[in-house]
């Protein structure tokens, strides 16, 4: 597998073969897929709530009695059968990471590495000298190369 070698301008000089341990051409895809899983499932935040009967705000008094009414037996206004009661089985704030091996996460990263490399989306540059360390003098200095 080669890499292009260019100067800022973008015109290519010279290319030169990569035969190191980093490419990756049998398997890896799907290491890549479950660490971007995890990653866009550790940026969940999990923090939706609902109350629950045992939270809401108000008496625990009956609301009537319990025989001679005619009604349902009622034992509070905080249960979920009644307007402004809790919540059953809503949502509870909790964790969704995923917890990725070490071993899975480099052969995740060699194999994007190696798929950027086929495609010829890895450019070396021979030299960078900038006038100022400025974000728009690096920007405009990359932009021959695309």
């Amino acid at each position: 597998m080669n890499i292009q070698i260019s100067d800022l301008q973008g015109n290519k000089l010279s290319e030169r073969a990569v035969t190191f341990d980093v490419i990756e051409n049998a398997r890896g895809t799907q290491a890549v897929k479950d660490t971007v899983v995890a990653h866009l499932a550790a940026r969940r935040q999990g923090t939706r709530s609902a109350k629950t009967a045992g939270e809401v705000v108000g008496t625990n008094k009956k609301p009537w009695r319990q025989k001679g009414t005619g009604r349902a037996r009622a034992g509070s206004f905080q249960s979920p059968l009644f307007v402004g009661g809790g919540v059953v089985f809503g949502p509870r704030p909790h964790d969704f990471s995923i917890k990725i091996n070490g071993k899975v996460k480099k052969l995740a990263l060699r194999k994007a590495i190696s798929e950027r490399l086929k495609s010829g989306d890895i450019v070396i540059v021979n030299e960078l000298k900038l006038e100022t360390p400025k974000t728009k003098a690096f920007i405009t200095a990359f932009e021959p190369l695309k």
